[in-house]
């Protein structure tokens, strides 16, 4: 195995995040708005440690183009 996938496994194996927080999701002209607050926390399991604790503001908007859906032809 590459150094790399070892990297992967051990972060996967080893660690879990906490994801805490509040959103809110608006519907606007073209897409989505999300805004509100998220709290997250890296563990070491095996160490019963955190890494990392975040606590971090969001505020994004997804802009959604034309979905175009095709219908059968009526006979």
């Amino acid at each position: 195995m590459s150094i790399v996938d070892d990297l992967i496994e051990n972060l996967v194996e080893r660690n879990a995040i906490d994801l805490n927080g509040t959103f809110t999701i608006s519907v606007v002209a073209n897409g989505i708005s999300v805004k509100g607050h998220v709290l997250s926390t890296l563990r070491d399991e095996r160490k019963k440690k955190e890494l990392l604790k975040t606590d971090a503001p969001v505020d994004m908007q997804l802009t959604v183009g034309t979905i175009v859906i095709p219908l059968p032809e009526i006979k």
